[in-house]
């Protein structure tokens, strides 16, 4: 097995049904401003709201459903409403500003925004659904989109507009910072799903079908059953799950680094040596949380070795051994952290790089 072989996100794949405007206030969140809704808008909302079909309320979120500011939730990196990541258009009170998309809470145009707004968690589908509008990212937003270096995210024609901007993508880059809990999975327009593990109990008999990793214990393998859910083989390990599903799966931290370090133990074994400094391998192998600090590493320093033991106990997931620096996961304790070594914890230093609070 050659790491080189590796997919580190595998590009987007069109699973969009053909997507229907729909009208959806803020009656969707059982808000008190039911009776003041247009007449033309309420029994369609109602309708909506009652419907027990989860799949119903996804078409319609991902292609544009309509409710109040006040109903959203606000993270670093994106909006949520119900759990459910989305990004804003439709900004009615903002002269010249409807057909923009808004995703950064943070944007100049949208920050103390208070009124009717539309939400979407699918861009090609609301830019299908509102052809009139031709919607386009927020300039503010698409810059700053941009600085993260997120792989496959933004999608152009030949002319250098817009066509899509990969929700999924974008998503799996923040999962972190955007869910509440782990232990999840997220399908697009869909709540948050909670999983009781996302492992398969077991110490699996089989070797992952996408990169062959070997490993003798269990916490590694993805639970079957979500496999099949997220429409991706059956025997597959979490790190190849994560960077290939159409969906999130959200593993505890501590839980997905161990997978993350089984996996690569193996076919660093497979190899017969360990590989060289490379932001490549490293995109490869790190969990998928920790891809976000690897694109803004990139600029800033060379390439790194991953997974190192600098003191008893103590794992740097990125190590640059000449520089004596090395990034920790955030529940490493002080006290084993070698002083020969200047050491980042993952928080800390997202923080420092603005990627998380």
């Amino acid at each position: 097995m050659n790491f080189k072989n590796f997919q580190p996100i595998q590009n987007r794949q069109a699973l969009i049904g053909a997507p229907t405007a729909s009208w959806v206030p803020s009656v969707l969140s059982a808000t008190n401003d039911r009776d003041s809704l247009p007449t033309g808008i309420r029994p369609q909302a109602q309708r909506l709201a009652e419907m027990p079909d989860r799949n119903s309320l996804a078409t319609a979120i991902r292609s544009g459903i309509q409710l109040d500011s006040r109903d959203l939730e606000c993270v670093p990196v994106a909006y949520r409403y119900r759990g459910i990541p989305v990004f804003l258009f439709g900004l009615e009170q903002i002269s010249n500003s409807f057909g923009q998309v808004h995703i950064y809470p943070k944007c100049s145009v949208v920050n103390n925004y208070q009124g009717p707004v539309w939400i979407s968690s699918d861009y090609k589908a609301a830019r299908k659904a509102f052809p009139q509008d031709q919607l386009k990212p927020c300039p503010h937003c698409l810059r700053h989109l941009y600085s993260h270096n997120i792989p496959d995210v933004v999608h152009k024609d030949r002319f250098g507009n817009v066509t899509d901007i990969d929700w999924i993508t974008y998503t799996r880059y923040f999962a972190s910072n955007i869910f509440k809990r782990h232990s999840l999975v997220w399908k697009n327009g869909e709540r948050p799903q909670k999983v009781s593990s996302v492992f398969t109990p077991e110490n699996p008999k089989y070797n992952c079908s996408i990169c062959q990793c070997d490993i003798k214990t269990s916490g590694w393998a993805l639970n079957q059953e979500l496999a099949e859910r997220s429409g991706l083989p059956k025997e597959i390990c979490l790190l190849c799950a994560e960077r290939r599903a159409r969906a999130i799966i959200l593993a505890p931290p501590q839980a997905s680094l161990r997978a993350a370090t089984l996996r690569y133990e193996s076919l660093a074994k497979q190899l017969g040596s360990e590989p060289q400094a490379s932001w490549i391998i490293a995109e490869q192998v790190v969990p998928a949380s920790w891809l976000p600090l690897i694109q803004k590493l990139k600029s800033l320093m060379g390439p790194p070795k991953v997974f190192q033991v600098i003191a008893p106990r103590v794992l740097a997931v990125l190590c640059w051994p000449n520089l004596g620096r090395a990034i920790i996961a955030d529940g490493t304790k002080e006290a084993r952290i070698p002083a020969s070594y200047s050491v980042w914890r993952k928080a800390q230093i997202e923080r420092e790089l603005g990627l998380s609070n």
